[in-house]
């Protein structure tokens, strides 16, 4: 088998940094033995001499603006967790290593993106933005896929090793805990050369089994286990802001990070999505929902977040917000005639759901209609306004109707019982007979009739057969 580690050593900083649209001194602080101390730092707050293991008031002496932000361990593994959605596309065999580790077993993979290096060049790529420093490393088992990736962490590119270059690392390197690693450093064994020199059964007896069959799995005798990734039914993600935002623009930077998410998501199912829910977190802890429904089912953060832009202008925030979720647990399947979610695919043109989406949101959900028929035989009464792609049809009659028909009827005049438009029309069909509406007070008796005039143009007109009077009901295309 051949696995592969995307290994991120600064995940805990990343997740901060993804809220801001400005740079600026960032620290992850830790508390051991009751002192608070710096686990990890940006480039504004290293620029400043702030470094790893310092305390935190050394650091804000340093740094008037220093944000601290304590280490969020379930943020950590939830965006390992959306990482994985996005790495799905490569392989089925996924699993999450610890707080800042992603498990990839790819030789089953490596037929469909045509060998290790363009599966390699795809992953880099693709990879999601927002997460550097990180490193991905390719060796014949997991845990050293895993140990190279972390003794090699932030290289930023794609490295392979072999188990044969084991010898020559660090036991620190391992994925050991650190009393172990204290105890062989006091027994003189300082690389994994000299560790795997040693007996299996002293070991075992020294360290406990646990050791052992990790040692094992490390060097390929015992072979790795293929987890099976499980996407869940639903798709929830939140961002937390490290300063409140107070008007809808500064929404689209976090709203752009989440579509991205979602479409990962959505990519790992094949699948896409009805409806949006946004709840902001408000300064006062108040909750406010943002709903956004879609004519189609969409699942591009380049589809969606023109939508998004288009309705923030209607949104009025009740107080600053201080953070962001989405949660959409309403998918289909792709409409039919939409390519392989693998495949990058863009279409130049407009689809009818994107205009209705683009037309609901710049004049409201109210004021854009569709039609749908009603089982009345009176003009004026066989249609209704419907939502968007929810119109019914009915099996139209064998007679001729015009798409565009008055408010109402206009009087027409007659010429020796003709009747007159502009000019005398020719009468070129007809008549048909419509007699209904007894039921609800509102009865018809109709004659109509397609009469011609003499540009060619096609009008509906019908003679009341109460009065013989004559009325224009509708005009047909040109």
């Amino acid at each position: 088998m051949l696995w592969s580690c995307l290994h991120f050593p600064a995940l805990a900083l990343n997740l901060v940094e993804q809220s801001l649209r400005q740079p600026r001194p960032i620290v992850i602080e830790i508390t051991r033995q009751q002192r608070r101390l710096v686990l990890l730092a940006n480039e504004p707050a290293q620029a400043a001499g702030i470094v790893p293991g310092m305390t935190i008031p050394t650091a804000q002496g340093l740094v008037n603006n220093l944000y601290c932000a304590l280490q969020n361990e379930n943020a950590e593994r939830e965006a390992l967790q959306q990482i994985g959605h996005w790495a799905y596309q490569f392989t089925p065999y996924l699993r999450i290593h610890g707080q800042n580790s992603l498990l990839m077993e790819i030789s089953h993979s490596l037929k469909l993106f045509q060998g290790q290096d363009k599966l390699a060049q795809k992953i880099l790529e693709t990879l999601p933005t927002g997460f550097t420093p990180f490193t991905l490393a390719f060796c014949e088992t997991a845990f050293a896929a895993l140990l190279f990736a972390r003794a090699h962490e932030a290289s930023g590119q794609a490295m392979t090793f072999t188990l044969t270059e084991l010898p020559d690392y660090s036991i620190d390197w391992l994925d050991i805990n650190v009393e172990q690693k204290a105890l062989l450093h006091s027994m003189g064994i300082t690389t994994l050369g000299q560790l795997l020199e040693l007996p299996w059964d002293a070991l075992a007896n020294r360290f406990g089994p646990a050791l052992v069959d990790y040692l094992k799995q490390l060097i390929g005798e015992v072979p790795d286990l293929l987890p099976a990734w499980k996407v869940p039914e639903q798709f929830s993600a939140e961002l937390e802001f490290i300063q409140e935002l107070d008007n809808t623009e500064q929404l689209i930077f976090p709203f752009r990070n989440l579509l991205d998410k979602l479409e990962h998501y959505c990519r790992a199912r094949q699948c896409a999505a009805v409806a949006l829910q946004f709840c902001f977190t408000l300064r006062n802890r108040n909750i406010q929902s943002w709903p956004l429904a879609l004519s189609t089912a969409q699942y591009r953060c380049a589809d969606i977040l023109p939508l998004l832009q288009l309705k923030l202008a209607r949104l009025q925030l009740q107080a600053p917000v201080l953070g962001v979720q989405l949660q959409v647990t309403e998918f289909l399947p792709l409409p039919q005639g939409q390519q392989d979610l693998l495949v990058p695919w863009r279409s130049d043109q407009v689809s009818r759901y994107q205009l209705i989406d683009r037309l609901q949101a710049r004049l409201g959900s109210d004021n854009v209609n569709g039609l749908s028929m009603v089982a009345d035989h009176r003009p004026e009464y066989g249609w209704a306004a419907s939502a968007p792609g929810d119109g019914k049809s009915l099996q139209h009659p064998s007679e001729q109707r015009p798409f565009w028909l008055l408010d109402q009827p206009q009087k027409l005049r007659t010429k020796k019982g003709m009747p007159i438009y502009q000019e005398v029309l020719q009468l070129i069909k007809g008549p048909e007979r419509i007699e209904t509406g007894w039921w609800d007070n509102q009865p018809i008796s109709r004659d109509y009739f397609i009469a011609r005039q003499r540009n060619g143009r096609q009008l509906w007109i019908y003679r009341n057969r109460d009065d013989q009077q004559w009325y224009l009901h509708g005009i047909f295309s040109a």
